[in-house]
């Protein structure tokens, strides 16, 4: 059995789930030296890879061939490859189920698959969001029966995963990373591990105290994006510019850290993370009132956003129903092409479901579904601009020529920041 600190650069480490956060850490892996394999079953994504198309926001099609290349990195749907590694890093989805209750399926399964065919002195981590226990009810007991007595026979640790996409000052190696093992073996496994690729490594006292740690760190935006959000909804009525007041208390240098408001929140993290928090609270029988408003105000908001659309078109004595609404900006965040969980297509589906005509221009989003609708992105000529009964701004990419576009259209609306 090869010890906890014998990680030779040759060692050979599996991702298991090659998406938004196995494929940066993949990646990230394979250029430090490692031999990495990616196992998925998503053929359409290894296909994808295979033709250098990382379809992700922090992994550049260069940088994706260069791993292919050099023959460091192999997506696979093989997981006969997990016996032949040393690390297994599970970085599968954690999605909300219908009922908004946490769907650990893809943990559980990736579970079954790592203890079925990984080898003993495997360390295997959770990058995976997911509530408190998550690892030690879920993956300890399958890993148990066949690799044996944690700790000795094999490692298990929680890593969360931290990724910004669109965040040019912190990447994968600059973020600090949470270490939870559950011994202590386990840890200093884990943190040996990740040290090879990132900067800063916090090890914690157990799995329990990452996975909350992870929970609570978007919870946190929640939070505040809503607290931001219903100041902004007051500003309106008070004739206040919300912004101004928020760079106005930011001068403040302790005590305050700045969020904006917008029409709702996006991405992978912070519209479901919290909802697992609110979910663990309640069945631990301390329900987290504060949270549980903050998460209804920020999905209440692409209905403010509506308001606000319609409010501009009555001005000129015009209804919704027949109106031409182009939509500027369809994805989560500024400068990203990242669809997952974005307000603006709520928006967006509100706006067809009261007979809005709808075009929108994202060129990082050439085409989009919308229902049983496929929309492609438009060219922002001179005619479209003007044939728009009203421009709004959803997201507010950095190249987009505002500007310009006040000037041809007839109306403009502007719903977030910057």
């Amino acid at each position: 059995m090869i010890g906890p600190l014998q990680l030779p650069s040759k060692t050979r480490i599996s991702i298991v789930g090659v998406g938004y956060v196995g494929l940066p850490l993949a990646v990230a892996l394979a250029d430090a030296g490692y031999s990495v394999t990616g196992y998925d079953t998503n053929a359409s994504r290894l296909e994808e890879l295979k033709r250098c198309n990382p379809s992700v926001e922090t992994i550049t099609p260069e940088e994706l061939r260069r791993a292919l290349e050099a023959g460091t990195f192999v997506p696979t749907s093989d997981p006969s490859v997990l016996s032949e590694s040393r690390v297994v890093v599970i970085a599968v989805p954690t999605p909300l189920s219908p009922d908004r209750t946490p769907d650990t399926s893809a943990v559980e399964s990736a579970a079954e698959l790592v203890a079925e065919h990984a080898a003993a002195g495997t360390l295997v981590v959770l990058e995976s969001t997911s509530y408190p226990g998550t690892t030690r009810s879920l993956l300890l007991p399958k890993l148990e029966g066949t690799l044996g007595r944690v700790g000795h026979d094999f490692y298990l640790a929680t890593v969360p995963e931290r990724i910004d996409p669109g965040n040019r000052r912190y990447n994968l190696a600059t973020i600090p990373r949470l270490i939870g093992g559950v011994t202590a073996a386990c840890s200093e496994m884990a943190r040996a591990f990740y040290a090879r690729i990132v900067t800063e490594c916090h090890v914690v006292s157990s799995p329990e105290v990452a996975e909350m740690a992870k929970l609570l760190e978007n919870a946190f935006r929640n939070v505040n994006i809503a607290l931001a959000s219903e100041l902004a909804i007051l500003c309106e009525r008070a004739g206040l510019n919300v912004y101004e007041i928020v760079r106005a208390a930011a001068t403040k240098p302790f005590g305050f850290m700045s969020f904006v408001p917008g029409i709702g929140v996006g991405g992978e993290c912070i519209p479901v993370d919290p909802v697992y928090l609110t979910w663990y609270a309640r069945r631990a029988g301390a329900p987290m009132l504060l949270l549980e408003r903050a998460i209804e105000t920020n999905e209440s908001m692409p209905l403010h956003a509506m308001e606000r659309i319609e409010a501009t078109l009555r001005a000129d004595g015009l209804g919704l129903d027949g109106a031409r609404i182009l939509v500027l900006g369809v994805s989560y965040k500024p400068d990203v092409a990242d669809m997952r969980n974005s307000p603006a297509l709520a928006v967006m589906r509100e706006l067809q479901r009261r007979g809005a005509l709808l075009s929108y221009h994202d060129p990082l989003v050439p085409s989009l579904k919308l229902g049983d609708t496929a929309l492609t992105s438009q060219e922002l000529t001179p005619d479209v601009l003007r044939d728009a009964s009203l421009c709004v701004v959803l997201t507010a990419h950095s190249d987009l020529d505002q500007p310009r576009i006040r000037q041809l259209t007839p109306r403009f609306l502007k719903l977030v920041s910057p």
